[in-house]
């Protein structure tokens, strides 16, 4: 009996413990993280303590992350995640997961508190996981940040307008095929096999009011809402890289200079009160546990309830917009294909003598990082990426020359971009930068332009920071400062007017683009600025203290946007 009794000690010992979990709610604390979806802040999301060490995530807020379905066996203590028309299987206090037909064993076992099931994060990094929910997941514990990026095929929209025409580009990891049509008051184009991020873009240039995209099904939808009603509508693809154009002729020539006054018009407040409401919509929150058969989770995914219906899209109305009627024709022009930057229209031809220089300058480099982000990511390297996307676009119209201040990881003086640029004899000075703050929830896209006076306190704040390199160059010598000082004044004499008109179109372009907080431009003593004998400015493109927009900077479309809409400024600065 004795010897009974102490085999059997331990085992009820444990189903004690196990017991004595899962019954008891205050056996588990939480704390609320970061969480960021395909670059967008997910809120009212936590995580669970189950040692100080080990934290777990609750599957009733995994699945509204992920806009799964859930089903609850309550039978076996199992739940089945429905994602993608497929499902995972996971058994409370069990280290076993079933991704599809596939078991595998965690490090830890989940665990059942109350009516929840708790899973560790190594189960949502899994490949597996990965595979199923058509995602990749980071989690990182010592900053309480998790990072969602769904696959796509589908890398960016864009748009350029010009004075006759607006073109929008989509670009494509590889060749896909497509269609466009017309409904009322909007062009559709829909993308076979095509996944893309869904977002939208605020255009509001007199012919396009805005564009939506999504994955629809098993499509890429891609819907352009018009306020003008075009000549004609050409379709085409480009390659290196591969593209789909369309052309939206206008049926009357814009004035481009004026765009900058239209989009600076709207209220800054209204639109960072509809973004937040925007990013909460993005995802479909799925229902709570049930009691549904499996067969009811299929028939709701393949019926497509939890896709957006891009095509029900609000329009403009007709009468509220300069649209008559939808005659124009849709018509395939591949034969013609070409990028509306290297076409010089007739609004350009007067200004557009010779290429004008411009000098793109990545801010820091070498052994100076720059801002370093919650999840570790290095301005030196954002700032790069972004020059290169400009230099990409610049270099596809045939109107600018660009040269680079540092063309990979190296250390270069402020003193000696300035030289660079003057050297060159440039025309225009642009320094990419990415902002910080003590503040995380400080966020927002601005411009700067040269004064001996900052605009306000946090203006004067960003650039004591961005001058702080100097620190690593060593002590000016007299010779050099003298030239600084006599060059300010001619900066001052000269120059200031133009940094600040450039600015202004710049300012306008981002807001639509970008998705976040338009701060505006603003003026402060920034010494790589100081000197250059060409009109300068230095953009600080978001804050990489923000969780969320540091994770926007390490997507490639987000960067392609603060490139597009650099680019976008600098063609309205001289077209005025």
């Amino acid at each position: 009996m004795k010897k009974l009794t102490t085999l059997l000690l331990p085992s009820f010992i444990l189903f004690f413990a196990v017991y004595c979990f899962a019954d008891k709610k205050g056996s588990v604390s939480s704390e609320n993280i970061n969480v960021i979806v395909d670059g967008n802040a997910f809120r009212d999301t936590s995580v669970y303590k189950m040692s100080e060490q080990t934290k777990y995530f609750s599957v009733k807020e995994i699945a509204k992350i992920y806009s799964a379905i859930l089903e609850w066996k309550p039978v076996s203590s199992q739940v089945t995640i429905h994602l993608n028309n497929r499902k995972i299987d996971i058994k409370a206090n069990s280290a076993y997961v079933v991704f599809g037909r596939k078991l595998k064993k965690m490090s830890l076992p989940s665990r059942l508190i109350k009516n929840d099931i708790y899973i560790p994060p190594e189960i949502l990094t899994s490949p597996e996981f990965a595979e199923i929910a058509e995602a990749d997941t980071k989690w990182n514990s010592s900053a309480s940040v998790l990072n969602v990026t769904h696959h796509s095929n589908i890398s960016s929209v864009r748009y350029f307008t010009r004075s006759e025409s607006t073109q929008v580009l989509v670009q494509l990891d590889g060749p896909l095929s497509y269609t466009v049509s017309k409904t009322s008051g909007a062009v559709v184009l829909k993308i076979l096999r095509g996944k893309i991020q869904p977002d939208s873009i605020d255009v509001t240039n007199g012919v396009i009011k805005d564009i939506h995209y999504g994955t629809d099904g098993r499509s890429a939808v891609v819907k352009i809402n018009l306020e003008q009603m075009p000549k004609l509508v050409k379709t085409s693809t480009l390659t290196k890289p591969d593209r789909i154009s369309i052309d939206i002729i206008h049926s009357k020539n814009i004035d481009l200079s004026s765009l900058k006054e239209k989009i600076i018009s709207e209220s800054e407040e209204d639109y960072i009160v509809q973004d937040h409401n925007k990013q909460e919509s993005d995802l479909t929150l799925p229902e709570e546990y049930g009691q549904a058969q499996v067969s009811e989770f299929v028939s709701e995914i393949e019926n497509g309830k939890n896709n957006q219906d891009l095509l029900n899209i609000p329009v403009t109305k007709f009468e509220h917009a300069n649209i008559i009627d939808d005659s124009y024709m849709i018509v395939d022009d591949a034969e013609s294909a070409v990028e509306i930057l290297t076409k010089t229209s007739d609004d350009n031809k007067s200004y557009h003598k010779r290429k004008k220089i411009i000098v793109l300058d990545a801010g820091h480099g070498g052994r100076d990082l720059g801002a370093i982000g919650p999840n570790g990511t290095k301005e030196k390297n954002i700032n790069l990426e972004i020059v290169y996307e400009l230099k990409s676009i610049f270099d596809r119209d045939s109107n600018y020359k660009i040269i680079l201040t540092r063309k990979d990881d190296t250390f270069i003086p402020l003193a000696e971009r300035t030289n660079i640029a003057n050297k060159h004899n440039a025309d225009l000075f642009i320094s990419v930068h990415c902002n910080t703050n003590f503040d995380r929830e400080a966020s927002g896209f601005e411009i700067y332009y040269l004064s001996e006076n900052a605009t306000d306190s946090e203006a004067s704040a960003t650039a004591t920071l961005e001058n702080s390199v100097l620190e690593m160059e060593g002590k000016p010598n007299k010779k050099r400062a003298l030239l600084q000082d006599m060059l300010w004044s001619m900066t001052v004499t000269d120059f200031i007017n133009d940094s600040s008109k450039l600015s202004g179109f710049i300012i306008a372009e981002a807001p639509g683009r970008l998705k976040i907080p338009n701060r505006g431009v603003k003026q402060a003593n920034f010494y790589v600025l100081k000197g250059t004998q060409m009109p300068s400015i230095l953009a600080e493109s978001a804050f990489l203290s923000n969780y969320t927009e540091e994770a926007k900077l390490n997507l490639r479309k987000f960067r392609v946007a603060i490139a597009d809409s650099i680019y976008e400024g600098v063609v309205k600065y001289y077209a005025k």
